[in-house]
């Protein structure tokens, strides 16, 4: 879900692993030279969705690296069994109102949240909450923030990682 902290806690997972770290959203807006929100405005989500399969098939097969995938990476094109297929993958499941806050106090421009007020960004979250759930709960592990502690978080993904 968006502001649930994937790709800080990824980037702090891969650091503590001393894997590579991909950002899925960052590649797909330095290969395309443009911004995910440019790729939504000018292209399409359809564009955008097939650009992230496209970019994730790219990725999975890397050894030794961590990658955060966008909110919808799962949702789309089979990419939920294409990551479970690859890798191990990990639910990060944060509270609508905790999400909501985090979006509004982001310095980071999410496109499906542009122009909107606190009220519809509940709204659209609660949606994409009940749209989406289905396929993060396929995830291998799921860690409920934020009572789950970034430590805790790390040292159990540590565990997973190198005894799987």
């Amino acid at each position: 879900m968006p502001g649930s902290g994937k790709s800080s806690w990824g980037k702090k997972l891969a650091n503590a692993l001393q894997y590579s770290f991909v950002d899925l959203d960052k590649l797909i807006e330095q290969q395309e030279e443009l911004s995910i929100e440019e790729i939504f405005t000018e292209k399409g989500e359809e564009y955008f969705r097939n650009l992230e399969h496209k970019y994730l098939l790219k990725t999975v097969v890397m050894n030794h690296v961590v990658i955060s995938c966008g909110g919808g990476t799962p949702c789309y094109h089979n990419n939920m069994d294409l990551i479970n297929a690859n890798g191990i993958s990990f639910y990060l499941n944060g509270a609508i109102g905790l999400l909501v806050d985090r979006i509004l106090n982001s310095k980071m421009r999410r496109p499906m949240f542009l122009g909107i007020e606190k009220a519809e960004i509940e709204k659209k979250m609660e949606e994409l909450f009940l749209n989406r759930t289905p396929f993060f709960e396929q995830a291998h592990y799921s860690f409920n923030i934020p009572q789950e502690t970034f430590q805790s978080f790390v040292n159990k993904a540590i565990r997973v990682v190198l005894f799987a």
